[in-house]
Order: structure tokens, then C-alpha cells, then sequence
């Protein structure tokens, strides 16, 4: 198809609430003709108990990377995956999930690391009331076989992409008979193996530097994770992209992936709530706008605004009731650890439950929020709960692009303007 009329031919499709339109928007011919292509995202539909530890495993990985929302979304869709509901979130956010159901579900080490994961990541959840998805299997696969069995119009072409594929399903199998699989995972190649490998991915990504005599920083290799995740084929195009930039210069650092990889989805995220946070409304908007271009759904933006508003409000709530209600922008993280931390965990001292949460989180992470929200007031964010709340309406009511809706929000959150109405 013509590269002008493209957008107008692919559709994205989200498994959650559209898919019951798959084969009405599959039969639907595109307006200026060529091939119809309808593509659905992160389906669920080859996720088993058995290959779920292995959103599990990611959610770990994109933590340790500092990449929260990707980590909470994958904890999202695991929690859903293997059934379980928000009693389940609430235990692993206390640090009292069960060692056998440890074992049994997430299949990880258990130690303090993967105890602070989990905790910082489910009280995210919670505190943001994160809806769990239905469990995958059976019931999300039956929707892709009925529509194989009937077949594919001609002239269309469906597009699943997955986290994660347990090749036994059905559905996997008829898709290899009948259609095309690409395999984009970075594998150890042992039998039988069905997941992307984070420590593969590292692994290769070194391998390519090396093969330049260049050395790449730890934090650099997990940014360029974090932001194409473990698809052999993104993994080896930004590694090039990335080499090209450094040129004649030994090391690749964080900076260099950075600036190479600004345009990707998690960048996009991070620039986006970065901005927020230090009340840049210029950065917000062009991260906004990035996010927009790249197809991000309006209520999926809402909703990291959202959730990055909530924190953003336990955080001021914590710092007026334990810190005296206000922060050193200029503090180095090593003063935190040493003088503030303890007094977030202090028994005793006034608490309405917001330093307990933020005490649950990764240092860092609790850290970044309490100098964010050092540049707000708590009226601030109350207000801009409410705007957020109004936008949501607005998206459902009001018939507006979701683009202009998104764009009063976030000029509203950086300058303090936000109202209830």
C-alpha cells in the first residue's frame, strides 16, 4: 500500500475491550483500497500457567531497569494470566505472599530484591485500582480460532504480537499451519524453551559492542532493554543506530542510548512523566504528542497520568506529615538513604498510610517522587486528581479529540491550573 494512505489501512486494535469487532473491522475494506491489516497488540490468547512466569520474570527485569510502568503493566497482566485477583496484589504488596505460592507462580529467586519488586510494584497497583484482566486461555484463544476457521477476507491480514507464546495451544499450532510465525525472542535454544531471555539479550548486546572493540555500561544495556524490549531484530537495528552515533568513542553510555532512542513507546513514557514531575509543560507536550504519533491509545496516556498523579500525591502526602513538608532539590540520593529513609519507616509520627507506601517502594523510585513532589502543592494534586477524573468523562462525552483533551490535561497539571469544575 501507499505509503500516504498507510494509517488509513492499519488498524491497532485493544484485545481488551474491541475484540469482539475483529471480524466486522477485518471484513471492512480499507477507503482508498490495498491490503487491510488489523493488528492486535499484547494478546493473551497464548499465555498458559505454565509460560507465565515469564511475564513475571519481565516485570523483574523492567523494574530492576527503573521502567515501572512497564514493570507494573506485565505484573498486571501476570496476576490476570494465572487468575488471581486483589487479594493477591495485597499480599504480595504487604511482603506476605506465601513461599509455596512464590514457587508455584512467579518461579523467581526469592530474596530482598525480588520482595522489593514485588511490593513497590503491586502497591502501584493498588494504588492506582488497577482493574485485573480476566484469565487468559481458552476463553481469549476460542475468538482467534473461530476467526481462522471461518477464515481471513481476502485482501486482510491479522497481526498478533505476544509477550509471551506457549507453542502447545492450539492456536499456536493452527497459526503455524496456516499463517506466518516470526520469532523475535533471544533464546538460549534449548528444547522446548518458549520465552524471551533478558540475560541472553544482555548477552548479545555485549557481544555486538565487542565485535566494535567498545565497551557499553550496565545501565546503557538495560535502557536499550527497556526500551525495545527482547526482539532479536530491535535489539540488533538500535544497536547499530546506537554505534553509528558513538563513532570513534570507546564507551557506550546511558546518555548515548538516550539520545539514539528517544522516539521509542517506553521513552516516550518516561519523558512524559519526567516532565510532569519537574513541571516542564514545553517537554510534556512534545512527549505527548511523541506518544500520540506512535498510535498510544488517549486512555492509556490518561492512565499513566494518572497513576504518576497518585504517586505524585502520596508523596507530598508522606513529605508534609514525616518531613516537614519540604525537600532539598539538590539532595544526593546517598543523604536520602542516610537521613530521610529511616524517618519514613519510624514507628512512630503521624501517618494517613502514605509513608508506609512509600517506604514499600524501591528507594530510588521513592526518592525521585519525594523530589517531585517537592515542587507541588498538595491542593495542586488534588486538583489535578480531579482534572484527570473530568478528562476521562470528556473522552466518553464530550467528542472532542482525545489529542486536545490530553493536551488541556497536561498544560493544566505543569502550571498548577488544574480545577475541579
Amino acid at each position: 500500500m501507499g505509503t500516504r494512505h498507510q494509517p488509513l489501512s492499519v488498524e491497532v486494535v485493544a484485545e481488551e475491550s474491541e475484540g469482539g469487532s475483529l471480524p466486522l473491522r477485518l471484513r471492512t475494506v480499507s477507503l482508498f483500497g490495498g491490503t487491510k491489516v488489523v493488528v492486535v497488540h499484547d494478546t493473551k490468547a497464548f499465555v498458559s500457567k505454565q509460560s507465565v512466569g515469564g511475564l513475571f520474570a519481565k516485570s523483574w527485569e523492567a523494574w530492576k531497569g527503573g521502567n515501572l510502568s512497564r514493570a507494573t503493566a506485565l505484573l498486571l497482566q501476570a496476576t490476570g494470566a494465572v487468575g488471581q485477583d486483589r487479594s493477591f496484589l495485597e499480599r504480595a504488596g504487604r511482603g506476605e505472599l506465601p513461599e509455596p505460592l512464590w514457587d508455584q507462580l512467579l518461579t523467581l529467586p526469592h530474596g530482598d530484591e525480588s520482595d522489593r519488586w514485588l511490593q513497590e510494584t503491586a502497591g502501584r497497583l493498588l494504588a492506582e485500582g488497577a482493574e485485573i484482566p480476566e484469565a487468559s486461555g481458552a476463553g481469549t484463544a476460542k475468538i482467534y480460532e473461530g476467526m481462522l476457521q471461518q477464515g481471513i477476507p481476502p485482501g486482510a491480514v491479522l497481526v498478533l504480537t505476544a509477550e509471551v507464546v506457549d507453542q502447545r495451544r492450539a492456536l499456536f499450532k493452527r497459526i503455524h499451519e496456516t499463517g506466518v510465525v516470526v520469532d523475535c525472542g533471544v533464546r538460549t535454544g534449548k528444547a522446548g524453551e518458549t520465552q524471551m531471555r533478558p540475560e541472553m539479550a544482555r548477552a548479545k548486546i555485549r557481544e555486538r559492542v565487542a565485535a566494535e572493540k567498545k565497551s557499553i555500561d550496565e545501565d546503557a544495556a538495560a535502557g536499550i532493554m527497556d526500551r525495545t524490549g527482547f526482539s532479536m531484530r530491535a535489539l540488533e537495528s538500535e544497536i547499530e543506530k546506537i554505534l553509528l552515533y558513538v563513532g570513534d568513542r570507546p564507551r557506550v553510555t546511558l546518555e548515548d542510548v538516550t539520545e539514539v532512542l528517544c522516539t521509542t513507546r517506553e521513552a516516550g513514557v518516561f519523558d512524559l512523566t519526567n516532565a510532569v514531575d519537574e513541571r516542564e509543560v514545553g517537554r510534556a507536550l512534545r512527549a505527548l504528542r511523541g506518544l500520540l504519533a506512535q498510535r498510544e491509545a488517549g486512555v492509556a496516556i490518561l492512565g499513566l497520568l494518572a497513576g504518576e498523579v497518585r504517586s505524585l500525591t502520596v508523596a507530598r502526602c508522606a513529605l508534609d506529615r514525616r518531613l516537614g513538608g519540604e525537600i532539598d532539590p539538590r539532595m544526593t540520593f546517598a543523604t536520602f538513604q542516610a537521613r530521610h529513609l529511616p524517618r519514613l519507616s519510624a514507628e512512630d509520627g503521624e501517618d494517613d498510610g502514605s509513608a508506609a507506601r512509600l517506604k514499600a517502594m524501591h528507594p530510588f523510585r521513592a526518592f525521585n517522587l519525594l523530589k517531585a513532589a517537592g515542587r507541588y502543592r498538595l491542593e495542586e494534586l488534588l486538583g489535578a486528581l480531579s482534572a484527570i477524573h473530568d478528562a476521562d468523562l470528556a473522552f466518553k462525552t464530550s467528542g472532542q479529540p482525545d489529542s486536545l483533551i490530553l493536551e488541556q490535561l497536561v498544560l493544566g497539571l505543569c502550571a498548577g491550573e488544574a480545577r475541579t469544575h
